[in-house]
């Protein structure tokens, strides 16, 4: 700007001292002439300072702008739900939940549970990470709360339950931190979350394998394709404490797998095998899965809950305890072992689980030492018919994820969903113990001779429709035989009018997750 204005100054001192010399103007007129040139000099001089000003504002604007929008959160939707992160992506708040409405239906001839809708999950999530490497989940189970009235019947109403609530540390991707309650990492079945298991319950093993528990873990992908876990926990369940002042030995728990399909390079498959282990010294007076510590209440088969079909109807196994005395403790030591095995749209699975119970008995007629297993296994195949392939919801931890169809279900495009085929057989086996506490008939009555089982053998078929990646309808039929034993079936105020030797069942589901 400047040079532009002295080649107009120089111009115009040109073309005025031409018109000075030839018209021999006086001195006068050209005085005025060269102050009115200098006026507008002066003013083309602040026109380029204000030009240069609005320039560099415009500028600062611009470096202002890029900053703002570099900082703005960004809405975002996906498999973490609905929330909002930065735009570096280093810090994120996200919402989700899972609604699980089912309906059950129960052989009258052989049940003792009523044919009823149940809700059988309703959880919301509020999870997200903090600068990059530290993560957080907070989960309840709406589903668990009721409004029974305590007054007069002795039950208290149940409330909210949480179902997680843990923070992590993700400094390396080969070793990351978990505190709080969360999934131990123990089994295949347990640690696929129950949006995507291939049945409505999981199989007869779930009773033996510790699930959400409180403590810490250390976990993480040393290479690609293989995957540990290795936690310190109460041993106590999902919202427990350990209450025995004399015996606070912690359970250690321990998963690892492999993908050998991701070694030998192999497009499109699934080769996993994986084990786990747990180790602890537990206080035989606290119940698992509650805060509750009374004489000999620890019931073995529970790791999670008491030992039911995979209908969620009849708890068949309720052993008798195991008669510790205060102040001793029981070490219980669980193994198990994991397989599957997926190409394109086809997948086997199956899994071992074993527990062993050690320890010193004070009850009359079984003082001493014992030393009891129980066992437990299933095997499933499962085929997506329409042509989707498992390989691509196989994660990183050595669990299943979501399916995603081809095309999903749309009575506008006339897309079909994917539909799955699914078969399982399962076995629990206790035959280490007593007959347990459960409904035996009184003296007297056609069925006084009658035991409680102590194991269980089942079949399940499963039909899948899988509408879009975030819902589904699942029909499932259960056939399951007691062993070792009987249940009596009841009638509405608890009076056993039968027996019966197993369940079969029709579950329905309609799931929703966000």
């Amino acid at each position: 700007m400047p040079f532009n204005r002295k080649i107009i100054s120089s111009l115009i001192v040109i073309v005025f001292g031409l018109t000075g010399q030839a018209s021999a103007s006086d001195s006068e007129e050209l005085e005025k002439m060269r102050a009115m040139m200098q006026e507008m000099n002066q003013k083309m001089h602040d026109m380029a300072e204000e030009i240069s000003a609005l320039k560099h504002s415009n500028e600062k604007t611009d470096e202002k702008l890029t900053v703002e929008k570099k900082n703005a959160p960004v809405i975002k939707t996906g498999d973490s739900g609905f929330g909002f992160q930065s735009s570096d992506g280093q810090n994120a708040i996200y919402l989700n939940g899972r609604v699980q409405a089912d309906y059950h239906s129960f052989g009258k001839s052989n049940a003792q549970n009523a044919d009823t809708w149940d809700l059988r999950r309703a959880f919301i999530t509020l999870q997200g990470k903090i600068y990059g490497a530290y993560d957080f989940n907070a989960t309840g189970d709406f589903a668990q709360q009721s409004n029974i009235s305590s007054i007069g019947s002795g039950t208290s109403p149940t409330k909210t339950i949480l179902d997680q609530a843990y923070f992590g540390i993700n400094w390396w991707s080969q070793a990351k931190f978990r505190f709080g309650q969360f999934n131990m990492p123990f089994g295949l079945e347990r640690n696929t979350s129950d949006i995507f298991t291939d049945f409505t319950e999981r199989a007869l093993t779930e009773a033996l394998i510790p699930s959400k528990e409180r403590g810490a873990m250390v976990h993480g992908a040393p290479i690609e394709g293989a995957y540990y876990g290795l936690a310190i926990s109460t041993g106590r369940g999902k919202n427990a404490d350990n209450l025995d002042t004399q015996v606070d030995s912690p359970d250690i728990i321990g998963r690892g797998i492999v993908n050998l399909a991701k070694f030998a390079n192999l497009d499109n498959s699934v080769i996993h095998v994986g084990g786990s282990f747990s180790h602890g010294y537990i206080s035989g007076n606290q119940g698992s899965n509650t805060n509750n510590l009374t004489t000999n209440t620890f019931l073995v088969g529970q790791g999670n809950a008491a030992s039911k079909t995979e209908a969620n109807g009849i708890t068949f196994f309720i052993p008798t305890g195991l008669g510790i005395a205060a102040g001793s403790d029981i070490e219980r030591t669980r193994w198990g072992a994991e397989a599957a095995f997926a190409y394109g749209p086809v997948k086997f699975q199956s899994e071992y689980v074993t527990n062993n119970y050690q320890g010193i008995s004070t009850t009359a007629g079984a003082i001493g030492a014992f030393d009891k297993d129980i066992n437990a296994w299933y095997a499933s195949a499962n085929w997506l018919m329409t042509g989707e392939h498992y390989a691509d919801t196989y994660n990183a931890d050595g669990s299943w994820g979501r399916i995603k169809p081809k095309h999903d279900f749309s009575l506008k495009d006339m897309g079909t969903g994917a539909i799955v085929l699914g078969l399982r057989y399962s076995e629990y086996d206790a035959g280490d113990f007593a007959n347990g506490v459960g409904a035996v008939a009184k003296v007297g009555t056609p069925w006084a001779n009658t035991s409680t089982p102590t194991g269980a053998r089942a079949w399940t078929g499963a039909v899948t429709w899988i509408l879009n990646p975030n819902a589904r309808l699942v029909l499932n039929y259960i056939d399951t035989r007691f062993e070792g034993g009987t249940i009596g079936v009841k009638n509405n105020i608890g009076n056993i009018i039968g027996i019966a030797d197993g369940e079969k069942a029709i579950t329905f589901r309609g799931q929703l997750d966000f």
